[in-house]
């Protein structure tokens, strides 16, 4: 039941990605979920542990899709990374932002413009400041949403203010 959760997840994360290893990916953190001292030991990261017992699987998920998440502590360098995961499809930092929540008012409607619609979310912990972002299909959100709910995964819009 969970492996089908885990497998719901990772393939709702990755659609419109193009992924080589989706089934190592999802095997890994099912893995993980199976056997999260196992994992933690393999991936040399008991610090995670150390400081939440839970926590193992909301690292595998991270730890797995590292590749395709976006992480920085300035908003403008967000953008940046933003911008280029998108082929430059934004074009410049808008000016007179300065505050994550106005960046992503800004930001949502552009995406919306994609085919399909995309939208940019806070996923698990990134044990550090820094801001943890992935960019979805914005069809999926409310899956993610639910999935991440269940599975104990920090999930957050966004577009929708904090």
């Amino acid at each position: 039941m969970k492996e089908e959760k885990i497998e719901q997840l990772i393939t709702l994360l990755l659609e419109g990605y193009d992924v080589e290893n989706k089934e190592e990916i999802i095997s890994n953190c099912s893995s993980c979920y199976a056997n999260p001292a196992q994992y933690i030991k393999d991936n040399d990261a008991e610090w995670v542990i150390e400081s939440n017992e839970d926590g193992a699987f909301e690292f595998s998920v991270t730890n797995e899709l590292f590749d395709f998440l976006i992480r920085g502590d300035k908003i403008d360098e967000i953008h940046e990374l933003i911008d280029e995961s998108l082929n430059t499809i934004i074009g410049d930092f808008p000016i007179g932002i300065r505050y994550a929540d106005d960046y992503f008012k800004w930001l949502q409607p552009i995406l919306n413009q994609e085919d399909p619609p995309l939208e940019v979310i806070e996923l698990a912990d990134s044990y550090s400041d820094e801001l943890q972002l992935i960019i979805v299909e914005k069809h999926n959100v409310e899956s993610i949403s639910k999935l991440c709910h269940e599975l104990m995964v920090h999930f957050k819009r966004t577009s929708i203010p904090y």
